[in-house]
């Protein structure tokens, strides 16, 4: 298995053209909210081509978040994050065969033909030894030749819980200003970990030096928050993660808010206690991310409300596991994986086993 497998099922379980008609009708709702300002848009996962999701939600197209996000490019611009470290150790993305570098030129180049606008190149977490160093140095020349506009934006110790010292001299003040004209401004990057929601945030603070009363929402499809914890999509999500190790959890913030289950992930949690902070330090108070009471209500996910048949999705998320499982078993024995990544997926192809039977469901149909 590649992480660009798709499967042509002949069994459908999500209906695509309800949850484009959601997710639309949604982020216009969102940038509206913020018109002393522009909606800083993080795009969670992948962003031009979304096999996983493909996989598991039969009937939904790999390329949906390209076809939402188009209807709104007039009106839009384009952050790239990168990670600074990621180009000193030249961090494999899709081949160890092929660099960085090259590897982020080909997405920067995809981007702009799917997308029609060039995005702005932002490098996160630079630290001062990195400004001298040679190799991150000729990526930035490499992507100055090819006309990228490029803003630096710096490490900041004690992040994300010093707040002090981020909304100080050596936190986002530090930081160059990125300076865009549209209302709506997407945020993507190279990988995880590139600094996406940083510099959401970073901008919203310099934004408001600038006059601007800007927020920040997250386009997002897994985990899919009004499904159960232990709904098989979910494990699933855990399992296309298990080399990284984030997880699942129950939003408890939003259980709080409003006495009902919503289910997150982990690192989502610790970012949006420094959003709520950041929030009430800087924003205006009629800004409407300070309606946010948990990370469920930054996202913007319809993804849960298309499924057609649950079967269908907890069949295919089931055999997505064991895909995964296989995958890693595979890397292991070529001594590029780790044992952990399967043993995680074998307690998720179990709980999730015990889901399906649990929901009388079968465990073997044929979808394909």
């Amino acid at each position: 298995m590649t992480s660009n497998d798709i499967i042509k099922y002949k069994k459908l379980g999500f209906d695509n053209s309800k949850y484009l008609d959601l997710q639309t009708t949604e982020i216009n709702s969102r940038i509206s909210k913020f018109q002393d300002g522009k909606l800083y848009l993080e795009v969670g996962g992948k962003f031009l081509w979304d096999p996983h999701a493909s996989r598991v939600l039969p009937g939904f197209k790999p390329n949906n978040k390209v076809i939402v996000l188009k209807q709104f490019i007039k009106n839009a611009e384009i952050l790239f994050a990168i990670n600074a470290i990621d180009i000193i150790n030249n961090r494999p993305l899709l081949s160890t065969t092929i660099s960085y570098i090259d590897e982020t030129t080909h997405l920067l180049d995809d981007i702009e033909k799917k997308m029609g606008k060039k995005p702005l190149l932002v490098i996160n977490l630079i630290k001062q030894e990195h400004l001298k160093d040679p190799v991150f140095n000729k990526g930035l020349t490499h992507f100055k030749r090819l006309g990228y506009k490029i803003f630096k934006r710096y490490f900041i110790k004690g992040y994300p819980n010093n707040l002090d010292t981020i909304l100080g001299q050596h936190g986002f003040e530090k930081d160059d200003y990125i300076e865009t004209n549209s209302s709506l401004i997407i945020v993507t990057g190279a990988a995880s970990n590139s600094g996406k929601q940083s510099t959401c945030l970073g901008q919203i603070y310099l934004d408001k030096k600038h006059g601007l009363d800007s927020g920040y929402a997250k386009y997002e499809t897994f985990p899919i928050w009004n499904l159960p914890l232990e709904h098989p999509i979910n494990l699933a999500y855990e399992a296309a993660t298990a080399d990284i190790g984030d997880y699942n959890v129950i939003d408890k913030y939003y259980q709080k808010a409003y006495g009902k289950l919503a289910i997150n992930y982990n690192r989502d949690e610790d970012s949006f206690l420094l959003l709520k902070q950041l929030a009430n330090k800087i924003t205006n108070e009629n800004n409407y991310i300070r309606n946010y009471q948990s990370p469920t209500d930054m996202g913007i996910n319809y993804a849960g409300f298309a499924i057609t048949n649950d079967e269908i999705v907890c069949n295919a998320s089931l055999q997505e596991i064991q895909r995964r499982r296989d995958w890693y078993d595979n890397l292991v024995k070529l001594g590029k994986g780790e044992q952990i990544w399967v043993d995680r997926c074998n307690k998720l192809e179990q709980r999730a086993l015990r889901y399906m039977q649990e929901h009388k469901y079968r465990t073997d149909l044929k979808l394909f």
